[in-house]
Parts: structure tokens; C-alpha cells; sequence
């Protein structure tokens, strides 16, 4: 089953498609080059050639090749993305790549997160490879990358791994996952759900920088967060701040040893503290769930401590 993302990318390819059987570029706007760095990872691979020169898309005009999502990648502080298509000689077989350079690997992982299932079937290729039909995703450094195959039939497992693992090659690197990541306690953790959120993180604008993860535990379903203060920036007054959300909203907070108890007006349950330069918490915690919620919070700041 094709996500709408997947679906936007074989419409924009058909597009593409089209103007070269015109014989008209598909070029929108004039555009600057893109970087040699970007288009260096670009791969060559026998029995495929590239049916059109290498595109590049920046913050400006990224909405020409993914109206719709352009804001959540530059919401990330997205770069740059090279879009290189591929034709395998004498069969109907295609592949698209797309290279997005966010930057850093926090926003790669970021927007990486944002896009895949916990049930996702993970390939051991690049950080966090997995496979979705016919695309494989996966993170190289600051780069996302995605690999889409067309028409390749029983070969797509095969011809996706070719492909991502000559851009890892050329990359000369695997890439880390962000060290954060390693704070959330994991009994209960709900593979691969972790996730970066780098601005209005659970729809707060002030909160930002932010790491999330999914839990199930003796029936009960909840999340674990914690928000890195920018510099400047006090995890007491992010707090204050959020703690006045609620009081405005008839929802008081009650002290607890490590911070503060919120039952908002949804009936889900709020475990809220404050170690060093992190705020974190426990949210979304149904009624009767409170030992988990302060276990939690507790193991949270006391890793959390160790990081500031």
C-alpha cells in the first residue's frame, strides 16, 4: 500500500515523464546548481543509466517536486535534495532517488522519524534502513535518502539494495543516530517509534528541540519526551509556561516529588520535571497508570541529569 507521499512522487515522475516525451525539460523556475557534494552521491550502476540529468531543489522551490510536504522538510531546516531517475537498459523498469541534505543528522533523523512506522520492515542499509513497498529509506549522515523502484517486479527488494548501498559507498560513511536517543528506558519502548521533533513539539510553538517515544506497558499506552533548552532558554520557565497552559485551561497541576501532576480535560495523565537543561515527561497516561508515570519520570531524570 502506497502512502500519499509515494503516490505524490509516481504523479511528479509521470509529469516528468510527459515534458521529456514533449521533448521539453521539466525545469520549472531557473535554479541555482546544485552542490558537487550532494551530486556526488549520485550512483552508477551496471545495466542502469540516468534518463535525465540530475535535478536540484532548494528551501525556495522545493514545492515543485513535493507540493504538499515541502513545509514539513523545511521545517527541518532542509537544505538541499538531488532527484536522479534511472532507466534499466531494454525493460520498462525505473528507479528515482532523493538525496535531501537537512543539514545535520538530528534533522535528517528528524524528518526520517516523522515518515516511518514502527511496523516498517528494517534492511540493514545506511541508519535505520527499512523497506516500504517499493521505496527504501533509510539516513547517511545529514542526508535522507530514498530509493523508489518502478516496475521491477520480483527484483525490487534486490534492485532497492543495489541502489541505497552505492549511495552509503559513495557517502563513505553509515551515519549515528543522535546520542539522545539512548536517555529513553527501554522496557516497554515500542521499537522504532522514537522520534526528533524540532519545533512545536505536542503543538506547544515554545517548545522545540525535542525527542519522543512510544510506550505499552501492563496495558497501558503512553509517551516519554524530553526537550533540550535552546541556550538562553530555561527549562524552568518552559515549564512555568506549560503549567500555565493548563491552569488557564482548568486543568491545575498538582506537585509530585519530581515535578508535577496534570490530568488534562481529555483524562489522560501529564508526569511533568525538570532535570538540568532538559524538561521531560510522561504524557498521555490513562487513569489508574500513576506508579508508571512516576517510574517513569524518575528513570527520565536521572538520565538526563548525567547529560547536562
Amino acid at each position: 500500500m502506497k502512502t500519499r507521499r509515494q503516490k505524490h512522487t509516481r504523479i511528479a515522475l509521470g509529469l516528468a515523464g510527459l515534458a521529456l516525451i514533449l521533448g521539453t525539460a521539466w525545469t520549472g523556475t531557473s535554479r541555482r546548481a546544485g552542490s558537487p557534494a550532494l551530486l556526488g552521491l549520485v550512483p552508477e550502476i551496471e545495466g542502469w543509466k540516468l534518463s535525465e540529468k540530475p535535478q536540484s531543489f532548494f528551501p525556495e522551490d522545493l514545492y515543485e517536486y513535493i507540493d504538499g510536504a515541502a513545509e514539513s522538510y523545511i521545517g527541518y531546516d532542509f537544505k538541499e535534495l538531488v532527484v536522479a531517475q534511472f532507466q534499466k537498459a531494454g525493460s520498462g523498469a525505473s528507479v528515482t532517488i532523493e538525496i535531501y541534505d537537512m543539514g545535520n543528522g538530528t534533522n535528517a533523523f528528524g524528518i526520517f522519524s516523522a515518515e516511518r512506522f514502527p511496523e516498517n520492515k528494517v534492511v540493514d542499509v545506511g541508519t535505520l534502513g527499512y523497506i516500504e513497498g517499493e521505496v527504501l529509506n533509510f539516513i547517511v549522515g545529514k542526508d535522507y535518502v530514498k530509493v523508489i523502484s518502478f516496475d521491477s517486479g520480483d527484483a525490487t527488494p534486490a534492485v532497492l539494495d543495489a541502489f541505497a548501498r552505492k549511495v552509503v559507498w559513495r557517502a563513505g560513511e553509515k551515519g549515528t543516530l543522535p546520542s539522545l536517543l539512548s536517555v529513553f528506558p527501554k522496557n516497554g519502548i515500542i521499537v522504532n517509534s522514537e522520534k526528533y521533533v524540532l519545533r512545536n513539539v505536542m503543538g506547544f510553538e515554545y517548545l522545540r528541540n525535542g525527542y519522543m517515544a512510544s510506550y505499552k506497558l501492563d496495558g497501558s499506552e503512553f509517551e516519554c519526551f524530553f526537550i533540550e533548552a535552546d541556550k538562553g532558554r530555561s527549562p524552568a520557565a518552559l515549564l512555568k509556561r506549560l503549567l500555565d497552559f493548563y491552569a488557564k485551561d482548568r486543568q491545575p497541576a498538582e506537585a509530585i516529588p519530581l515535578g508535577h501532576h496534570v490530568r488534562n480535560k481529555y483524562g489522560q495523565n501529564l508526569y511533568i520535571g525538570v532535570a538540568g537543561r532538559f524538561l521531560c515527561g510522561v504524557v498521555r497516561l490513562p487513569d489508574g497508570a500513576g506508579t508508571i508515570g512516576d517510574r517513569y519520570l524518575r528513570s527520565l531524570v536521572e538520565s538526563l541529569k548525567g547529560r547536562s
